[in-house]
């Protein structure tokens, strides 16, 4: 495996655990102290990672998780973190984007469907819709703000869509869902998802119906 390959693999087992800053910390720390050594020194490394108390619970999860990515055929992993050079000032205008109710909405259903699987599925699935974003009519920098978002270089998606757009993204999604759990799995996920961005959806004045 080489360094690019197992650059990805760290990075998809570590996005869902890891803010932003977070995440590019400990890339850097694992390119500079742990890429030349053997995978038992992850051990040592996702510990150097977990700074927080909520992050010292999950440690074993997210050992796991990375170890389990490490495995990976390349096709599985996230796209190499290392072709993203956005700055901190991108970063933040990303932060301070104001979503459109829709895609608000969107944001909280998708991430739903997502959490409940596992880190490694969830990557599957995030590149399953990258890999997919073709069937997306939309302008370039709306599918580049969509693209980073997907592939965790962005914790916030910084673009507005619409409900055509947004409905066949979700569909993207289920349709992988269903790869992993079948469609009647699927189907329970992403009725309870559903159910608990409901009170959201209704705040905002967006019927979650149209998503479907």
């Amino acid at each position: 495996m080489d360094l690019v390959h197992r650059r990805r693999a760290v990075y998809t087992g570590l996005r869902p655990f890891l803010d932003d800053l977070r995440l590019m910390q400990a890339l850097e720390l694992w390119q500079q102290e742990f890429s030349h050594k053997p995978t038992f020194a992850l051990n040592v490394f996702v510990a150097q990672c977990c700074t927080t108390p909520e992050l010292k619970e999950r440690r074993g999860e997210i050992l796991r998780a990375v170890i389990h990515a490490m495995d990976l055929p390349v096709g599985k992993l996230l796209p190499d973190p290392q072709i993203n050079t956005k700055s901190v000032a991108d970063m933040q205008a990303d932060a301070e984007y104001e979503l459109d109710s829709v895609t608000t909405v969107f944001v909280l259903l998708l991430t739903q469907m997502l959490g409940k699987y596992d880190a490694v599925s969830q990557g599957g699935i995030r590149n399953y819709l990258l890999e997919n974003l073709g069937q997306i009519k939309a302008d370039q920098f709306s599918i580049a703000r969509l693209k980073d978002w997907l592939a965790g270089y962005s914790s916030n998606l910084a673009a507005n869509f619409g409900i055509e757009q947004l409905q066949q993204l979700i569909n993207l999604a289920y349709v992988s869902m269903c790869q992993y759990v079948g469609p009647v799995k699927a189907d329970q996920l992403l009725a309870q998802s559903l159910r608990e961005v409901e009170r959201q959806a209704a705040a905002l004045k967006v019927n979650l119906r149209d998503f479907l």
